[in-house]
Parts: structure tokens; sequence; C-alpha cells
């Protein structure tokens, strides 16, 4: 078990700064990397930038390298030169010669073999995915990275809307969503393109913050042009309204969004309680609005249990497969107890712990996310299993008095039980 003096420690932790690593190569964020243990600073250059869809078994070369397809895989050559380093002095140089072999949220799943012509000389290759690409790869694009839904092929003319994602500007880039309401979060900036008109509409969430508005400024004028206009939740036009399928979305509170949401994951892997912190792929010094996907809580071999420290709302989220035992549960949500009061006299104001469970997320957290897909396969999965017996009596066993709602909890550190 945690105890309070360990979970102040785990609050004063900072993130690690990206360090890409491949053929024993440290690549940092892709321009370079200082090693201190050799006191040698390692400067990288890129010599050429080559990209191809892969089509059956043989590599298509592709003019816009900077588009991808979310239901296509693509190969990027990377060819750069290395300087060795120290107190300024040369001492050595290296070329290099890196594969990425990207492959799109909607591609076929499962582990595809490299092309032939590629695989015979054995060359160095990374697999990344849509969404968690390091920013080594991302600035291979210099901030003009963009990800359309579907295929090549099916780009239609239609307005598309996308989500900014990175923080710095040689690593911004944006993917599609499908254009509904539902998508837009708060505390980020959007762009819709219409193709026919050769014109955007960047609309800013009411809790995006000055450098999320400059930056998806910057993406849009890169990739789709000078032609923009810009509006702010709240205050859309008639166009963007007729353009976005309406729907019923949530609608978030104005709040000050000036840190980064933070995620831990409770296990007992070792035989001991354990707090991982989960990194975001592409962390820096300026706040990220949303550093984890839904598949950061779904992926895990289950019953998998997160903490998600939202700065004054701290979420604790239950996963499904509830064959874990109660001993384990009440560690955890003692452990967020605590977590939930240590960061209360931090920011010096109270902290709400919610718990939430797979399958059952309100909006209010899935919009903690830049994309939520609603899971009613776990949904009917807990509700099976009787969710409610096997979930939530151990929180009556840890003395906490659960509210009419057994999918929400909210806690008072003032109120909490002693630990």
């Amino acid at each position: 078990m945690a105890n309070a003096d360990s979970v102040e420690e785990l609050l004063k932790k900072t993130p690690k700064e990206p360090d890409f690593v491949i053929d024993g190569i440290h690549f940092g964020r892709g321009g370079s990397y200082y090693d201190e243990n050799t006191s040698t600073h390692l400067r990288h250059k890129t010599t050429e930038v080559k990209c191809w869809r892969i089509v059956g078994e043989k590599l298509e070369a592709i003019e816009s390298k900077n588009e991808f397809f979310s239901s296509e895989t693509y190969i990027v050559r990377w060819k750069s030169n290395t300087e060795y380093l120290r107190f300024e002095e040369v001492l050595s140089t290296r070329d290099n010669e890196i594969y990425f072999y990207w492959k799109g949220e909607d591609a076929p799943k499962g582990h595809s073999p490299l092309p032939e012509c590629i695989e015979k000389d054995n060359p160095p290759v990374e697999r990344i995915v849509q969404w968690a690409e390091p920013p080594a790869f991302l600035q291979l694009f210099s901030g003009k990275f963009v990800v359309h839904i579907g295929k090549h092929s099916l780009l239609s003319k239609a307005p598309h809307l996308y989500i900014l994602r990175g923080e710095l500007e040689e690593e911004l880039h944006l993917y599609e969503l499908p254009l509904k309401r539902g998508n837009l979060r708060s505390r980020t900036s959007f762009v819709v393109f219409n193709p026919d008109e050769k014109s955007s509409i960047i609309w800013h969430g009411k809790n995006s913050n000055a450098h999320c508005k400059e930056s998806i400024r910057k993406a849009t004028e890169k990739i789709f042009g000078p032609k923009y206009t810009e509006i702010t939740e709240g205050s859309e036009n008639d166009k963007l309204i007729y353009l976005v399928e309406n729907e019923d979305c949530f609608n978030a509170p104005l709040k000050l969004i000036d840190y980064t949401p933070r995620l831990f994951y409770f296990n007992k892997i070792t035989g001991s309680f354990l707090t991982t912190e989960i990194d975001c792929s592409h962390n820096s010094s300026h706040i990220t609005p949303f550093p984890f996907l839904q598949s950061h809580l779904y992926t895990p071999e289950q019953p998998a249990i997160f903490l998600l420290d939202d700065n004054d709302e701290i979420w604790i989220w239950y996963g499904w497969d509830q064959d874990e035992d109660d001993g384990f549960k009440t560690e955890c949500f003692i452990m967020a107890i605590n977590y939930a009061k240590q960061k209360s006299k931090n920011i010096k104001r109270l902290v709400k712990l919610q718990k939430v469970i797979a399958g059952f997320e309100p909006d209010s957290f899935t919009h903690l996310f830049p994309v939520w897909q609603k899971r009613q396969d776990i949904a009917q999965l807990q509700e099976k299993v009787g969710i409610e017996d096997s979930a939530f009596s151990f929180c009556c066993k840890a003395g906490v008095l659960l509210s009419a709602n057994p999918l929400i909890e909210v806690i008072s550190p003032e109120e909490a039980p002693d630990t």
C-alpha cells in the first residue's frame, strides 16, 4: 500500500522528455539528444524523408507526404546524419536510415509483414499507430501532418472536422473526426475544412488556451491555406451549425485549463501494490489538454483500475471482468483517497473524487479524452455479472458512504475515512 509520503512523491514527479531510441541511437524528439552519462550531445539532421502507401504487397509512392488516411498503412523512410559532439567539438558522425511502419486506426488489425523489398535488407523499423506517434516521427512533417478518415480514393468534397494534436509547432498534427457536435471538446480547438470553397472555420472551445488557439491557426494555414474564419464555443454562426450534425451534447463547465492531466495504473503485477504513471507520447513543457486515449484504459488485461487526475477532479476508473479480490480494490480506493487529500493540500482547494465504471462512463469523464467510442458490449457484460454487487460492496467495507448514484462517488478530502 502506498502511504501519504509516497503519494506526495508521486505528485512531485515530472514526466520525462520523450526519447525515441532505435538501432542503439537516442534521437530524443528527433533533432537532438544529450547523454548525461557521457556528456555527449547528439545532433540529428534530416537529409531525406520518403513515404509510400502499402497496397497489397506493393509500395505506392505518395506525392503529398504529409497526408495519411486512417484505413491505410504507410512506410516512411527517414534518412539522417548524426553528429556526436562534446563541448561543441565534433567527435564523430554517422548516417542513419530508419523506417517507420504507420498503421491508421481503421486499418486491418493484426501484425502485418513488411514488404519484401524492405524486409530483405533487415533495416531498423519502428511500428507505430495513429494517435501514438512519437515526436521524432511528427517532426518529419514540420507541423503539416494530417490524417483523413477512410481511404485516399474515397476522400469526399463534403466539409471535414479535424482535432488539433501536439503542442510544439514542428509537431502539430490534425486528425479527422466525424462531423458531429458530440465530437467537439471545450478544452481545445478544431477546424472544419470545406474542400469546395477551399476555406476553413476554426472553432475554439470555451476552455481552449491561447497556445492551442495559436497552434491551430498555424496548422490550418500550413495544411489548408490562409483562408479561414474563427468562432468561439457558444457564439457559433448559422453556417457552422448547418455543417455540423446536430445532436444532444455535453456542455462542459467554464474552467481554466492551466495543467496537464495525469493517469496512473494500479496493479499487483509483481505481487506488491504498484502505481505506474502513463506517459503521453508527445508530452512537452506546454499544457497538453488531451494526453491520454480511451485505449489506455481498455487495452490492458482486465480487470484494470486507473486513476485520472484532472487537477481538482480525481477519477478512479474500474474495468470489467471483476475477478480481482476485494482487498486489492480497497487498496486502490484508499490510494485514490490519499491522492485526493494530498492534491487538495497542494492546490489549496477542494478536490472531488469520482468513481466510474467501464461501459457507464458519463460525458464529464469521456470529454477528458480527445475522442470516445461508447462500448455497449462492455456495458452489457457489466450488467450480466451484476456489477453493483461485485464492484461496489468493497467500498462500504472501506467505510466509504456511497452516493445514490452507484456509478459516481464524490468525496471531500476532509470527509474521507482515515487511512
